[in-house]
């Protein structure tokens, strides 16, 4: 099958990331999407997320009724931090018949080359890119002179997505002063934070 991994910290998970999603799934002929909580960030402490089993909880309800959407706890099972080199190594090894894609807003390939172990990244994944406002577009050619390889080597492909413009700092930063996120996020997500309290003491 042809797998498009969704990364993230998802605290909380929104309707732009299912759009994405969606649309990544629908326009790079994904077969399964699979939304893949950070455990352990690596550029975040855990004191700045909610626990990783609510991140989980909420991914389940914003999916559910979608088949080709999966809830994956991997990262939950390898060793901290979470780095995609890592994860994309445990899971190639789990399902050596798949074939992975890394879903990407376009303002990221300029960090890739900054990533940890990048080109086992590359290796591993093709990478479906959406293009984000007022992002310049790195083509292949451009990434693959940041690592010093072949263009070849690079397998990217840009897919067209509606602009949502919500981010999960300003949802937490909403529920925290008392603010409606109706409608950014799935109402089953709505209820979960409203019943658990989460994001209110930030």
């Amino acid at each position: 099958m042809r797998i498009g991994i969704f990364g993230g910290t998802f605290d909380p998970v929104h309707m732009g990331h299912l759009i994405l999603a969606e649309q990544c799934r629908d326009q790079a002929g994904l077969d399964e999407v699979w939304f893949l909580p950070s455990y352990h960030p690596p550029h975040k402490s855990t004191r700045d997320v909610v626990r990783f089993e609510h991140r989980c909880d909420m991914i389940e309800l914003a999916t559910a009724g979608h088949p080709a959407f999966k809830l994956v706890r991997i990262e939950k099972e390898l060793p901290p931090p979470s780095y995609t080199a890592e994860t994309l190594a445990e899971l190639r090894r789990r399902h050596p018949g798949d074939e992975f894609h890394l879903l990407l807003g376009s303002d990221c390939l300029p960090d890739l080359p900054g990533w940890y172990q990048p080109m086992r990244v590359v290796e591993q994944a093709g990478l479906v890119v959406v293009p984000r406002p007022g992002v310049m577009l790195w083509t292949a050619d451009r990434l693959a002179r940041a690592l010093a390889v072949d263009p070849a080597a690079i397998r990217l492909r840009f897919v067209a997505c509606p602009m949502i413009e919500i981010a999960s700092r300003e949802l937490r930063r909403a529920v925290a002063d008392g603010m409606s996120i109706r409608y950014m996020v799935p109402r089953s997500v709505e209820e979960y934070i409203r019943d658990r309290k989460l994001y209110t003491a930030r």
